[in-house]
């Protein structure tokens, strides 16, 4: 019985240090994902040539971001709330709750679990409150490509020193022809074969950081696999799955837990 028990504790350590904080979780609190183009949660991004490629996406956004509570910014950019319908009928069918808002801060963000942002122009103030609100766990969706800084390269520079916290550079170009245009997703989440894309700039990772090149693309008139959508991890993490070192752990665990057990076969037949 004795070496019964301790088999089931040593069972049941392993197991503890699975289900303790050594697992991955669905929520990765303050992931950044950074997109160079406004247009692609957009209701535009729902017609049938794209809607499966974007509802992929979102899925895999929802999966990292976790959570219930969205917002998402709207106002002085080029995306209007009466163009997130689609987005939102989705988020909800997903079980989230989604508002939205005209501008930008602190107070507002902190009582969401994930904040979309569509091209809005930021502030210095508003750069420092969307840092806290990630330094707080906050997760963070925003998008490029609106011309609110008058160019691709205004835009990447007012962005480029935050983007660079996350492991990301923002393009200082617009690519494809202005307008909406069908993009040939290189690599990306599964089922996103392709995405609607409206005159954007790149997003890529900065090199030797930890940041992830998450979405790549190529256009029929070119550029081809240019970096399209960034991240601060990998998206899509699955709950429940553990992580390498604890992995290491468990294995210990269930080895000790056999040991045991081979040593009491030997004194019961040796």
């Amino acid at each position: 019985m004795r070496t019964f028990n301790a088999f089931m504790c040593g069972l049941a350590g392993a197991c503890a240090i699975g289900l303790g904080g050594g697992f991955a979780s669905a929520a990765n609190a303050g992931v950044l994902v950074a997109s160079g183009d406004e247009w692609t949660l957009s209701d535009y991004a729902y017609d049938d040539t794209y809607k499966a490629g974007t509802e992929a996406f979102v899925q895999d956004l929802v999966t990292t971001f976790g959570g219930s509570n969205y917002l998402l910014l709207t106002g002085n950019g080029n995306v209007p709330a009466g163009q997130l319908s689609q987005l939102t009928a989705q988020l909800n069918d997903l079980g989230k709750t989604v508002a939205t808002s005209t501008t930008f801060d602190l107070a507002t963000a902190s009582a969401y679990d994930a904040v979309f942002h569509f091209g809005q122009g930021f502030s210095a103030p508003q750069f420092a409150a969307l840092g806290a609100y990630m330094d707080a766990g906050g997760n963070a969706y925003v998008s490029l490509g609106s011309g609110w800084y008058g160019t691709a390269a205004g835009e990447a520079a007012a962005w480029n020193p935050f983007f660079a916290n996350y492991g990301l550079v923002a393009g200082g170009t617009w690519f494809s022809a202005p307008g909406f245009v069908n993009v040939t997703v290189t690599s990306g989440p599964p089922g996103a074969t392709n995405l609607i894309w409206g005159y954007g700039q790149s997003i890529d990772r900065l090199p030797d950081s930890s940041g992830v090149s998450y979405l790549r693309g190529s256009f029929a008139g070119g550029p081809t696999d240019i970096g399209l959508v960034g991240s601060s991890q990998t998206l899509g993490v699955v709950a429940g799955v553990p992580e390498p070192a604890t992995w290491a752990l468990m294995i210990v665990g269930f080895g000790a837990a056999g040991a045991m057990l081979r040593r009491r076969g030997r004194l019961a037949f040796g």
